[in-house]
């Protein structure tokens, strides 16, 4: 097998421990000494050897495992809750959302988009239908009672790498009580060589309030190992033939590993690239499947920003970058045989660890890409603390510290967002921005909110206003245009969301939350999918 690790090993010694950073009697720092030193990035809660090499040898930055605060950049491998981001200081910036799970969580993921569904039944087709086990087993019995034929897939609701999924025929096969999330099975995928495969599909949110969205250009296409046959009594229980997880397939006697991060078209775990040459060689259009596969990445996104816009203010109401949390996460794409794209989950911990070459080539360079676009820079620390020195020295002297406005606020806000544009279109490298986008704000901005006019209603933030009245009517309109082709800006492209909003008043929003009032020091959570 070819080499693919990088020339030189990391140097472990310059990693300081928790006992070092204790031990050590080094005076406070000082601003100069501060802006002096490089970032200095923790990664005492990362297991990922890729991490850690591409900061040291790529970006020269210190690393770090202490448990202190003194750190610009931490990556982590599980989730974070909202007091960790909480006390986090301003030119601080963490690889995760405190409430990413409202997405990342299979029962989550699975009753925000159905609820969105209910609302934009054409919009959120993408999502097979799915049910949250053990309320909605009666729903799912009534669904089966029409649709007899179908099969279905059962997932744990918060584990990962094919853990515990099963297929069954009806009903009857599963225990009425047990915590799962049943979702029809996609019995006629598209195949390569005649084998099931799916996309792992990299995703970076980096901003929520207001969203920022981006799609990395290379990705995993995971195949299965055993030929594919539509699921019958006979191969139900093939894991290797139904499901594409690489924890699952790659112990399989036809598992072929790649050897050649130049060759990423052979093996069972291949490019994107690879992917949308094959569709074209067959007739298909590469082009608009990655279009419809961006808009569901952002539907997706949309339908719980209300959600994490929440969490993240609350934690940080005075950051005006919106960039102190981002994460990476692994939108898992299904095509069927007719090319089209179905969102099966999405996880905020994807796998780092690289087997093969090409896995190593498409991980490191999506990390270095990430973090470059991070714009990580010492100089937002001396700010930091010249500001609490300013601060200080004010209210030693009894001067009055006088708070901005809103509209200085927003001003600096704006300012702060015309910087990062500008950085951002000279350093995307192997990102593409998909939202904001110009040509579909105003269609995405309907589903923002109608979610946050359903959040508002549950959480009871302010008396829910008729969806109705955030929109222009159209009696002609019935749903949100979002057709791939160019549409006519003469027509009136607005919801008539009273046809839409009418059939589920009451629709129910029982999602899972993040604990805000968690105070045991316990920051991280492991609730990898």
């Amino acid at each position: 097998m070819k080499a693919y690790c990088f020339p030189k090993e990391i140097d472990t010694e310059s990693f300081e421990s928790e006992e070092q950073a204790i031990s050590r009697s080094e005076p406070i720092e000082t601003n100069k000494t501060k802006l002096g030193r490089s970032i200095k990035v923790n990664i005492g809660r990362t297991r990922y050897s890729i991490v850690k090499e591409v900061c040291k040898i790529l970006f020269n930055y210190t690393l770090t495992a202490n448990t202190n605060n003194d750190w610009d950049l931490m990556w982590a491998d599980t989730g974070i809750n909202a007091t960790f981001v909480s006390k986090m200081k301003l030119y601080q910036k963490v690889n995760h959302f405190p409430s990413m799970s409202c997405l990342a969580r299979k029962n989550n993921l699975a009753k925000n988009l159905m609820r969105m569904r209910r609302h934009f039944p054409r919009e959120y087709s993408f999502f097979p239908p799915s049910w949250v086990m053990p309320k909605e087993y009666n729903e799912f019995k009534a669904y089966h009672v029409k649709h007899q034929s179908d099969i279905y897939i059962v997932k744990p609701e918060a584990m990962c790498q094919g853990r515990g999924i099963f297929l069954i025929h009806s009903p009857e096969n599963i225990d009425s009580e047990d915590c799962y999330v049943v979702q029809r099975y996609l019995n006629n995928p598209y195949l390569i060589e005649g084998l099931k495969f799916d996309l792992r599909i990299y995703v970076l949110v980096y901003g929520c309030d207001p969203l920022r969205v981006y799609i990395y250009k290379e990705g995993l296409v995971r195949l299965a190992t055993e030929k594919y046959e539509k699921a019958n009594a006979r191969n139900i229980d093939n894991k290797c033939m139904h499901l594409t997880n690489y924890a699952i397939n790659k112990k399989n006697e036809n598992f072929i590993f790649n050897e050649d991060e130049d060759k990423a078209d052979i093996g069972n775990k291949r490019s994107l690239g690879f992917l949308w040459s094959y569709i074209d060689s067959q007739g298909g259009n590469s082009k608009l499947l990655l279009k419809r596969i961006k808009r569901i990445i952002v539907k997706s996104l949309c339908a719980v920003q209300p959600q994490l816009a929440h969490s993240y203010r609350t934690c940080q109401p005075n950051d005006v970058g919106n960039n102190m949390c981002f994460e990476v996460l692994g939108f898992d794409v299904l095509l069927d045989e007719k090319l089209k794209p179905w969102l099966l989950e999405v996880n905020h911990t994807p796998s780092f660890c690289a087997d093969t070459p090409f896995d190593y080539k498409v991980k490191k360079e999506l990390i270095y890409n990430t973090i470059k676009l991070l714009d990580m820079n010492s100089s937002r620390r001396l700010k930091y603390y010249k500001k609490k020195e300013d601060e200080l020295q004010a209210k030693a002297l009894g001067k009055m510290q006088l708070k901005q406005t809103r509209s200085q606020l927003a001003k600096l806000r704006k300012r702060e967002m015309e910087k990062r544009d500008e950085y951002e279109l000279k350093n995307m490298g192997g990102y593409e921005r998909i939202y904001p986008d110009t040509k579909m704000n105003e269609k995405y901005n309907q589903l923002i909110e109608v979610a946050e006019n359903d959040w508002q209603e549950f959480y009871g933030y302010k008396k829910h206003a008729p969806i109705h009245n955030a929109y222009k009517e159209d009696e002609h309109d019935t749903s949100i245009d979002f057709s791939i082709e160019e549409t006519s800006r003469k027509g009136n492209m607005m919801v008539d969301a009273r046809k839409v909003a009418k059939p589920i008043a009451r629709v129910n929003l029982d999602y899972d939350t993040d604990n805000f009032s968690e105070s045991n020091g316990n920051f991280f959570k492991d609730n990898r999918t």
